[in-house]
């Protein structure tokens, strides 16, 4: 699924889509101070667990999101040790 964006001041005509395709897939964090965080990965692939988001938009910007959220499912599995 893509991330749609409709924002607050109706400056854009149309909401913005995040499409996942040509090799990639979108989620979307919002941050405890109302922040907008959209995040690209390869397709299939992991997102690291301090990657930095492709953009942000703040609270006072957006008014409803929709898509996949990022989650822990997203994060690379942890090394178990081999001792």
């Amino acid at each position: 699924m893509s991330v749609l964006i409709t924002f607050k001041d109706g400056s854009r005509d149309e909401d913005l889509r995040y499409e996942d395709g040509e090799g990639r897939e979108y989620r979307y964090v919002i941050g405890d101070n109302g922040t907008l965080s959209i995040f690209g990965k390869e397709m299939g692939g992991r997102l690291e667990r301090n990657q930095q988001p492709d953009i942000v938009y703040g609270p006072a910007a957006w008014f409803s999101v929709s898509g996949d959220v990022r989650t822990r499912a997203d994060e690379p599995r942890s090394k178990a040790y081999v001792g």
